[in-house]
Formats: C-alpha cells, sequence, structure tokens
C-alpha cells in the first residue's frame, strides 16, 4: 500500500504541475501532506507522527543508534537564500558588468558561442563537486546576457545542469560515495570504471548545446555572416544596455572590493569549512555597508530583493515536506524495495541493464540516501546471484545520474527554475528531451563496451 501512495504521490505531484493547477510551493507541500494523512491511516501512525516527519524533512533526523544525523532542507534553503541576495546585490552594483560585455564581445551577438561558453564554464565549476555553488556562480555570470540578446533562459537552465550531473560523479561526489559504500568497494575503484561513460558523456553535452545553439540562432535570425557586420557601435550599444541597466545602482569605483569579497565568499563556499548561509549572509551585510551606507538605500535595496530571495527560499522550504513524509512514513523504503523486487531475476546477466533504467526513477525521485542504502544494497545481494559484481552492480547503479539533476528533491533546482523563470516540470520536460535520456543511453552503451554493465 505504502508503494501505491508513493508513486501516486509523485505522479499527482507532476500532473498538477505540468497541468498548472498548483503552484510549485503548493505542490511540494499540499500533496505530500494529502498523502501523509493517507499513510497515517495506513501505517497506523498519529498526527504527532505526521508532523514529525514534516519537520525532520525540512530540518534534521537524529539516527541516536549511530549517533549521527542528517539534515534536511533547511541548511541548503539558508544557503539558497542568502546566496540569492548577495549575488542579487552584485548584480546590481555591476560586479558581473564586465563578464556579460567580455561574452558580448566575443560572441559579437552569436547565440552558438554564447551557449557554448555556458557549457564549458558550468563544466569546470561542477568539478567542486557542489551543485549549489555550480549553479549560483554560472547563473550569476550568464543570466544577464541571455537577457540581453534575448536567448531562452530554459537553455541556460539545462545547459548549467547537464555537467554538473556528469561530475557530481567524482571521486569526492556525494553518488559515488554512496553507490561505493553501499556496494563495500572503493571509490577509486568505482570512479575508475565509471570514468570513460564521464567522459562520453561530456562529449555528448557538448555536442547536444552546439546543436541547440545553431537552433538559436535560426530563431534569432543570426548568422555568421552577422558577426563582421557588427560594428564596434553595435557592440558599444549591447553592452550599454548591460552597463546603463540601473545605473543609480552601480558603484564602478567599489568594483575591486566587490571582486574581491565575491572571490572570498566563493573560495570559502568551495572549501567547505564555513557553512555557505554565514558566508553569503556575512558578505550581503557587508556588501549592503559599503555600497549602500545610506540606512535608508540599504534597507530600500533589501525590501527590492525580497520578491527575489523570498519565493525560492520558500519553495525550497517546501521542498522538505516532500521528502519528509515521503521518508518518514516509509513510503520511500516501500518504493525502493518494489523497484528491487520487480526486476526479474530470469534474466540473468541482462539485470545490469534493466536495474539501470528501472532504478533511474527512483534516483531521480528519491533522496540519495534512500536509493543506495535502500534499493543499491538490496540489489547488490541479487546481482551477485548471476555473477555480476559489486563494481557492475554500483555503476549499473549510477546510470540513472543521467536524471538526478532535474530531481524534486534538490533545492537548489528551485532556485535555478526561480532565477530563470520556470515552470519546475517545463524544466524537467525539457532537460529530458535534450540530454537525459541520450546520456541514459550514452551511459548504457558506453558501460556495455567497456564491460562495465554486462549484457
Amino acid at each position: 500500500m505504502l508503494t501505491v501512495l508513493a508513486l501516486a504521490m509523485i505522479v499527482c505531484f507532476i500532473v498538477l504541475l505540468s497541468m498548472k493547477k498548483l503552484s510549485v510551493f503548493n505542490a511540494l507541500t499540499l500533496v505530500p501532506l494529502v498523502f501523509g494523512v493517507i499513510a497515517m491511516f495506513v501505517t497506523g501512525a498519529s498526527f504527532s507522527d505526521l508532523f514529525t516527519w514534516i519537520k525532520e524533512g525540512v530540518f534534521y533526523t537524529v539516527d541516536y543508534e549511530t549517533q549521527s544525523t542528517s539534515m534536511g532542507v533547511i541548511s541548503p534553503g539558508l544557503t539558497i537564500l542568502f546566496s540569492i541576495l548577495y549575488f542579487d546585490l552584485m548584480l546590481g552594483v555591476g560586479l558581473f558588468d564586465p563578464v556579460a560585455a567580455f561574452f558580448i564581445k566575443m560572441a559579437k551577438g552569436d547565440p552558438l558561442k554564447v551557449l557554448m561558453s555556458t557549457v564549458m564554464v558550468s563544466s569546470v565549476v561542477a568539478f567542486n563537486g557542489d551543485t549549489t555553488t555550480t549553479i549560483i556562480i554560472c547563473v550569476s555570470a550568464f543570466i544577464n546576457l541571455y537577457k540581453q540578446l534575448g536567448l531562452k533562459l530554459i537553455y541556460l537552465a539545462i545547459i548549467i545542469v547537464a555537467p554538473i550531473g556528469i561530475w557530481n560523479q567524482l571521486p569526492w561526489g556525494g553518488p559515488t560515495i554512496a553507490a561505493a559504500t553501499a556496494q563495500g568497494i572503493e571509490v577509486n575503484e568505482l570512479f575508475a570504471t565509471l570514468l570513460p561513460g564521464l567522459i562520453a558523456a561530456q562529449v555528448t553535452v557538448i555536442v547536444i548545446t552546439y546543436f541547440i545553439g545553431r537552433k538559436e540562432r535560426k530563431r534569432l535570425g543570426w548568422s555568421p555572416d552577422d558577426a563582421k557586420s557588427v560594428s564596434p557601435e553595435q557592440l558599444d550599444r549591447m553592452i550599454a544596455a548591460v552597463r546603463d541597466k540601473d545605473i543609480e545602482l552601480k558603484r564602478p569605483k567599489l568594483f575591486v572590493f566587490n571582486l574581491a569579497l565575491t572571490l572570498i565568499a566563493v573560495v570559502l563556499l568551495i572549501q567547505g569549512e564555513i557553512h555557505g548561509s554565514i558566508i553569503f549572509m556575512l558578505a550581503s551585510a557587508i556588501a549592503l555597508v559599503v555600497n549602500y551606507p545610506n540606512v535608508d538605500e540599504s534597507s530600500q535595496r533589501l525590501e527590492d530583493l525580497a520578491a527575489d530571495v523570498l519565493p525560492t527560499a520558500v519553495i525550497t522550504l517546501g521542498a522538505g515536506v516532500f521528502s519528509g513524509v515521503l521518508t518518514g512514513s516509509g513510503m520511500a523504503t516501500a518504493l525502493a524495495n518494489f523497484i528491487a523486487g520487480v526486476i526479474p531475476t530470469q534474466l540473468s546477466s541482462h539485470m545490469a541493464p534493466i536495474y539501470a533504467v528501472i532504478a533511474t526513477p527512483a534516483i531521480c525521485f528519491l533522496p540519495q540516501d534512500a536509493f543506495y542504502f535502500g534499493i543499491a544494497s538490496v540489489m547488490k545481494d541479487v546481482m551477485a546471484q548471476f555473477g555480476i559484481t559489486a563494481t557492475q552492480a554500483a555503476v549499473a547503479s549510477m546510470v540513472g545520474q543521467a536524471f538526478r539533476l532535474v530531481s524534486p528533491v534538490i533545492p537548489a533546482l528551485y532556485m535555478l527554475c526561480g532565477e530563470c523563470k520556470l515552470n519546475f516540470a517545463e524544466f524537467m520536460k525539457e532537460y529530458g528531451k535534450y540530454y537525459g535520456l541520450i546520456l541514459l543511453a550514452v551511459y548504457l552503451v558506453v558501460y556495455g563496451i567497456t564491460g562495465a554493465l554486462p549484457y
């Protein structure tokens, strides 16, 4: 029964978003609330238990046996709140105007070159293994340029996340560590097996982005000959449209200070020794005092930016209700066991790719730990019965990472969709159409050729 509830909750969530019957926040909170009440009666739990599930999804869960704590969405939620505030402040003071000017000059209005720049920057930044950091940096660097040139913001969103899904599988990435731990193998051994697939996926992402860029060229009526006809005066006008926007907020004389402050904040964020919310909260306060020393002006900036900051932060916290009810009620575990059980054991050695495909939706919709320590740990023993090694089973459990970066349980994605003014269901659909399905096929083919997934 819990399995049916889990599937029904996920389907209901997607359908209501797709049909635009509920906003993202309402869907993330009300849908799991309704199904949580049903699960409460099914399992014999109380209303107190229901609200405990939600509290644990939003705040944290304590495992008293292992003396460990698992954070809910409050941690990334606060980071997202203050990072949006900080980078909106930096956009206002004009910190990223030189970046936009550089790409305008380099691209000369060429949509293809802008999109290719986006995918390369995202690929490099994604090596730090942190989704939120990569999204923050790439959105801040490119969003004004996309708006200036009339490029579709949906492409900015899906191009940013495509490399993240690949390079999150580096040895220090969460999925690789979880998969290796669940299978009882060394992380480096798993990564060495994954590397051919990751390289092939990266090449694929670049090629797909190239064709999307050509598509944008056609839509905007741009041709390579247009670059020759772009005069210095026209480039200056394009740059001026960025430079002169909200001119009263710009602080060009403080450029060096703002750049240094931003670099310090990003370096500290990547190091991971200080929580991101603390870094950006303090950086925001410093930026406000230095750039807008007048109290009324500083307060006005906070009020003006509230419309950008609050919706995404609220949606992020709403995601805690979704994941909290799914996990706390036992629906996540039930769904994990169901997926493990439906894989036909009579298919013998073909089970590895079948497992990879069937598990992909679970990787997308379940919390990562629920999948790797639930489904993956159960499937390890099933795979072993048919001569499939633990490493091969781990690779199969990683193939679904092709769709991980459209998961409704990743808070940073709501920030991305908020900044790009996208419906989350539209974001999922477009990513799947351009990247997800193709990357899934690339992983299956490459791992099949290398023997990492025996067919």
